[in-house]
């Protein structure tokens, strides 16, 4: 990161930032956490109706009031707007407890600001803040040592279950745990601009269509086509038979209509949610109800070594 002034040399007497400059660089690089996506109640309500099955659902309304049956239309939007609430009701739950998990794993770090060691939030953290790392701390940032020596377990980051030694002049990584040793560091990047970080927004805007729209889709999909053919055969016979066209196109409009499974969707969200009720009495967080039936079709589950998704502990059975 660029800094005022030249980079320390390893080894030499640290002295730290002073709180004016700590603002200044607070203010230019932003506080030292991952950006976290924070969207309107109402927006995350309307997002709800803006997929490709709501729009399905709300296709199915439009052609019921085409055809003046307005009860039916009533009763597709009923169950478009059940499973829209009840999915981001059973979602916004879920976010909530996360957050207030969030708040109480809050880091602390021993920085030195104004010529003496202070704990501060990591959030506070500029580049060019001195810290001291110690035997059981996480690393709140990106890292240059300048004294001492650590023993890092990045599995986090590298999914490498055994530690690394960190000497002067390594970089200790964000999201890294000391497992051993004691070193004074100079602060590189914080935030997004961390390797920590970068991981993290790459997962954030990656997106991935569900395993549920496309077997939904799959579904009408072949349903269609066999409503193509039944409205074909209907404007054959009608032209067969001299039917006038005004009698036939509210026929052709009920078997399109008939193509998609208003039910389906609401069926879906609704064993999710109650699956969803189910995890979080064995302590799974669910953040997203779809996610519940994209791991329930996943086939091969790939993981390198352990400590990424295991207690990074060896056991004999």
């Amino acid at each position: 990161m660029p800094k005022d002034g030249a980079e320390a040399e390893i080894g030499a007497p640290l002295a730290g930032l002073t709180s004016h400059e700590a603002s200044a660089r607070l203010a230019q690089y932003g506080a030292n956490a991952v950006a976290r996506e924070r969207q309107r109640v109402w927006l995350a309500l309307l997002r709800k109706f803006w997929a490709p099955v709501p729009w399905m659902l709300e296709a199915t309304i439009a052609l019921q009031l085409a055809l003046g049956r307005f009860e039916e239309a009533a009763i597709v939007a009923v169950l478009l707007g059940a499973n829209a609430v009840l999915s981001f009701f059973q979602e916004g739950r879920a976010n909530k407890a996360l957050s207030l998990l969030r708040q109480r794993l809050d880091v602390q770090a021993r920085v030195l600001r104004d010529a003496r060691w202070q704990l501060l939030s990591a959030r506070e953290l500029v580049p060019g803040d001195v810290i001291h790392l110690r035997m059981g701390d996480f690393v709140p940032a990106d890292a240059r040592l300048h004294e001492g020596q650590l023993q890092v377990d990045q599995s986090t980051l590298t999914g490498e279950s055994l530690p690394v030694e960190a000497a002067p002049g390594a970089v200790a990584y964000s999201g890294s745990v000391v497992k051993r040793g004691e070193a004074t560091a100079e602060v590189q990047a914080t935030g997004p601009r961390t390797r920590f970080g970068q991981t993290a927004e790459l997962l954030r805007t990656a997106k991935t269509v569900s395993h549920l729209q496309a077997i939904i889709f799959s579904i009408v999909k072949y349903l269609v086509l066999l409503d193509a053919v039944l409205v074909a055969a209907l404007l054959a016979f009608a032209l067969a038979t001299a039917m006038p066209l005004a009698e036939v196109i509210p026929f052709a409009l009920i078997l399109l209509g008939a193509a998609v499974p208003v039910a389906l969707p609401a069926t879906f969200t609704l064993a999710t949610a109650l699956g969803s009720l189910e995890l979080a009495e064995c302590g799974v967080l669910v953040t997203r109800l779809s996610a519940i039936e994209e791991a329930a079709a996943m086939e091969v589950l790939a993981t390198d070594k352990t400590g990424t998704v295991t207690e990074n502990r060896l056991a004999v059975a």
